[in-house]
């Protein structure tokens, strides 16, 4: 134990020796404790205030010493072979970085391929007619100064 834990020891004892010391002081009186139909026998107050610090304290020194680690704890040891056997990629295979654009260069754009799955077809009744029926507000709307114009979708 080093010099620092047992100057440690001493305020961590000093409310047990107070409790021992109250209870040598206090010896006046017998008194018997009853638990359910057990009793105890008689003895002063001051005697059950020792035994109970004393048992208390018991139980605190048999804890620690429990926890106390009797063998170091174990530790990760790491063991590498004398010569590393590494795969060193071959200095001939050259990868060449994709070409750059600059900054002020439009995005790409990407063509998508597309087919019109079904077209529209007139009624087998009615004569095919040359100018389409006028739709509800598609058609009547034009266009704003401010460059939007009709939803084209709103005709579906």
């Amino acid at each position: 134990m080093s010099a620092l834990q047992r100057w440690l020891l001493v305020p961590c004892l000093a409310p047990l020796l107070g409790l021992l010391l109250a209870s040598a002081l206090n010896s006046s009186g017998n008194t018997r404790l009853q638990l359910l139909i057990w009793r105890s026998p008689s003895f002063p107050i001051g005697a059950w205030t020792a035994l109970a610090g004393l048992t208390g304290a018991g139980l605190s020194a048999a804890s620690v010493l429990l926890l106390v680690p009797g063998t170091p704890p174990l530790r990760r040891q790491r063991h590498q072979p004398m010569e590393r056997s590494r795969y060193e990629p071959d200095m001939e295979e050259v990868v060449t970085p994709p070409p750059q654009r600059d900054v002020r260069d439009p995005a790409p754009t990407v063509a998508v391929p597309y087919r019109i799955v079904q077209k529209t077809r007139p009624s087998k009744g009615s004569p095919p007619s040359t100018d389409p029926a006028p739709s509800t507000t598609a058609d009547t709307k034009r266009p704003s100064s401010d460059g939007w114009g009709v939803d084209p979708d709103l005709g579906w």
